[in-house]
């Protein structure tokens, strides 16, 4: 496993997932920019980050197996930029790449926090 994600600078950010308001929001971010309802909300707990990234890498290969064009419109839903995406997978392949849609739809849930005034 890569451990880029696990970087000072990111451990800080994955942290966030141990509150549960924020892991429930997360996972109905990646619900809605994965165009899929069955990603199970995980506990909140140190594993969580892993089981949300688990969960995006497994819809990424069914999409590249069947040749889907979900995986290219998971992308653009995500907002990830085409050198984000490059970065990722020069990294660490399509395992760096769903950690980074993970933490990008969790980016997205607090930033909309920060500017409601909730935190």
């Amino acid at each position: 496993m890569h451990g880029k994600l696990s970087a000072t600078g990111v451990e800080g950010l994955r942290k966030r997932l141990d509150e549960a308001q924020v892991l429930q929001e997360t996972v109905a971010q990646l619900r809605k920019d994965l165009n899929d309802e069955g990603i199970l909300l995980p506990p909140t707990d140190e594993k969580a980050f892993e089981m949300l990234r688990a969960a995006v890498l497994h819809l990424m290969e069914g999409w590249q197996r069947s040749g889907s064009t979900a995986f290219s419109r998971a992308i653009n839903r995500v907002d990830l930029t085409e050198p984000m995406v490059d970065d990722a997978i020069a990294r660490g392949g399509t395992h760096e790449l769903a950690g980074m849609m993970v933490l990008h739809c969790l980016q997205k849930v607090l930033s909309r926090k920060r500017f409601a005034g909730k935190f």
